[in-house]
């Protein structure tokens, strides 16, 4: 990586694209250019639908960055939410009877492991590789344990895999604007790496984002991003509930959420009191126990927790690690009635966090990927090229030249 040079990063998400011009000192520390935010169009889920519209927008938007800072830029990093993505776990393993662990060793299992992935893969693309685990006589270790005798080393890759495809679209995009795409980086690792970065004595956690119509958890374990799975439903499913058990428009329902106060509904949960009239636009008044109201969230909500964390049965092994969960909402009207619900059933030591603000609010995915760009991340097997690393980054740059 040069430094004293402009770096571009473009985060494309359902709201907004994100433009973020840095350039890095000789301690590999970023200084902010400038940024621009866009009105997103042509992309949705992190897959391009309309080249045109999309390509109109990132000219644009350069060309606004480019006069800034007087500087035309040749390539770019993108920052995407993808939810067609593959997360795979597999472990590699060296017999020693005693003897040393070699950087030979290391270097075969992690090789071979990532041409098993991507024979059996041959429609997807490698976007990040993380070491998960490194277990010496089923004992978990820091870093790879070169130089130490044992008798038998397991060592957990976890592979994120995009359809070549979409890569290819999204290729294809940055190149319709004289751009060459130098990485693709998924906005569920910057959210978590935000998360390490800020709160370093927690370092398994689980994020679960609940949006309007798909939701995502993303886990991360000793300083590695392990799992993320998608869920083709989001909140709007609870009110859709509602809708159908109360036979009431779907309008009046969003008016019913959010207008009310959740915590009165809690408060009038043993009494027989019932919604009032105002919310009954579309439909002729009748009386709506809240009492039914209530039941009929809380069985919903219920069901989204067990078949997203508590019942996930990827995560059998996962959650006897987490510490923290972290939960986030594109509609924040949602935070009071899960915060009612989670928290009442929570029995287990588990730390429960509400984000104040939705995921497409934060804007410091841009920033994550420049810090991750610039100084490599102890736990990815295919770090950044970059002039000065740690130990383990050049090993394992070695490994995948």
């Amino acid at each position: 990586m040069e430094t004293n040079k402009p770096y571009l990063f473009i985060e494309l998400n359902e709201k907004n694209f994100i433009f973020l011009a840095v350039k890095y000192d000789e301690n590999f520390n970023f200084e902010v250019l400038h940024s621009v935010f866009a009105k997103s169009d042509g992309i949705h889920n992190g897959i391009v639908l309309d080249t045109e519209i999309s390509t109109k927008i990132i000219k644009d938007n350069l060309d606004i960055v480019e006069k800034k800072i007087n500087f035309i830029f040749k390539s770019a990093t993108i920052i995407i939410t993808h939810n067609n993505f593959d997360c795979i776990n597999i472990s590699g393993f060296k017999r020693l009877n005693g003897a040393q662990v070699l950087e030979e060793n290391v270097s075969y299992i992690l090789n071979n492991l990532k041409k098993i992935v991507l024979d059996n893969q041959p429609e997807k693309y490698l976007v990040h590789l993380f070491n998960s685990n490194f277990i010496l006589d089923n004992k978990s270790l820091k870093n790879p344990p070169i130089g130490l005798h044992g008798d038998f080393y397991n060592h957990h890759l976890t592979f994120f895999l995009l359809p070549k495809n979409d890569f290819k679209n999204l290729k294809n995009l940055l190149n319709n604007c004289n751009l060459n795409l130098d990485r693709i980086i998924l906005k569920p690792l910057t959210i978590g790496l935000d998360k390490l970065l800020n709160n370093k004595d927690k370092n398994n956690f689980a994020i679960i984002h609940f949006g309007k119509k798909q939701s995502n958890i993303s886990i991360f374990n000793n300083l590695s991003f392990v799992y993320s799975e998608n869920f083709d439903f989001g909140t709007d499913i609870i009110m859709k509930d509602v809708s159908k058990v109360c036979s009431l428009s779907f309008e009046n329902v969003k008016k019913i959420f959010f207008e009310m106060d959740f915590d009165e509904i809690k408060q009038k949960a043993t009494e027989e009191k019932y919604l009032d009239k105002k919310f009954f636009v579309e439909n002729n008044f009748r009386k709506i126990s809240i009492n039914l109201l209530n039941e009929i969230i809380n069985a919903r909500v219920e069901e989204l927790i067990n078949l997203i964390l508590k019942k996930n049965i990827n995560l059998k092994i996962s959650n006897e690690k987490i510490e923290t969960t972290y939960f986030s909402f594109d509609d924040l009207n949602f935070i009071d009635i899960f915060k009612q619900k989670f928290l009442k059933t929570n029995s287990d030591k588990m730390l429960i966090k509400f984000e104040e603000k939705t995921q497409d609010e934060q804007s410091t995915s841009c920033l994550i990927s420049a810090e991750l760009i610039g100084r490599g991340w102890e736990r990815e097997a295919i770090p950044t090229v970059q002039t000065k690393k740690s130990i383990i980054a050049r090993l394992f740059s070695i490994f995948f030249k």
